[in-house]
């Protein structure tokens, strides 16, 4: 199944951006079986086409997602262990591909975000996030527990301690305190979100995209790193670095006094 034939989102791909637009609102634009496979398969494609320079992914109407789509696992009954494992198995890869991939991911959250939703918002590179939107970690409140790499996502965000009071209490958290807690990167006014969503992926679609994926994957590999590997792997990536396209157009256009024309490679 190609890009253009899914039924859960729209995406559109142009001047390096892939713009993905979450389509359901009338259910909140839940987390499902159909979901998580088609996003499984897009962040696959879009994380190896040389095409894609940034993605932006944003949501219509009133919430962002509502999360888990509980209508269909209480239809479940005693299958829904075996249910949540294939989504989870979906939507896990994409969460990898996503955070992995060296384009930077934008996330423009218009309304409510709550339970697994979280985890997709927490993954993202940058997140913009309207005044009046809120964040929930709904799992508790319904017996459940965090996936979707919650616990790895919205710790690298907001410490270990903090995520798991979010956690455990079932906080919901207004733009400005999730701001505070280091959630979400940008509050802007509700109806200046997308666009300055957009602002941002386009000025990433058109930056150093080699450079960004290794800023990226240096940031994935340092809580686990003593400080001379790491900086051992900052000379390694620079060095390897120094010698792209976009590199070498860089340096010489500081020396030419001129903005750089980047290609991404």
């Amino acid at each position: 199944m190609g890009l253009e034939a899914t039924t859960t989102f729209e995406c559109e791909i142009g001047d390096g951006l892939a713009y993905l637009v979450l389509n359901r609102p009338g259910t909140g634009n839940p987390i499902d079986g159909a979901f998580c496979r088609e996003f499984s398969l897009a962040m696959g494609e879009l994380s190896e086409r040389d095409d894609v320079r940034a993605v932006l992914i944003s949501a219509r109407g009133r919430l962002f997602s509502v999360g888990g789509d509980l209508t269909k696992m209480v239809e479940q009954g005693k299958t829904l262990p075996k249910t949540i494992k294939a989504w989870t198995a979906d939507l896990h890869s994409a969460i990898v591909r996503m955070v992995r991939m060296r384009a930077p991911v934008v996330v423009a959250v218009q309304g409510n975000v709550a339970g697994g939703s979280v985890s997709l918002m927490a993954a993202a590179d940058l997140v913009v996030i309207g005044r009046s939107a809120k964040v929930s970690a709904a799992f508790a409140k319904i017996g459940f527990t965090p996936d979707s790499g919650s616990t790895t996502t919205v710790t690298r965000r907001m410490g270990v301690a903090r995520a798991r009071r979010f956690f455990l209490l079932s906080e919901t958290l207004d733009a400005e305190a999730a701001l505070a807690a280091g959630l979400v990167d940008i509050v802007v006014a509700d109806d200046a979100v997308v666009a300055e969503a957009e602002r941002i992926a386009r000025e990433l679609a058109a930056g150093p995209t080699e450079a960004y994926g290794g800023i990226k994957r240096l940031f994935l590999a340092t809580p686990s790193r003593t400080l001379e590997t790491q900086m051992e792997d900052e000379a390694q990536t620079l060095a390897a670095i120094s010698r792209t396209v976009d590199a070498q157009e860089g340096i010489t256009a500081f020396k030419q006094k001129r903005k750089p024309l980047f290609v991404g490679k």
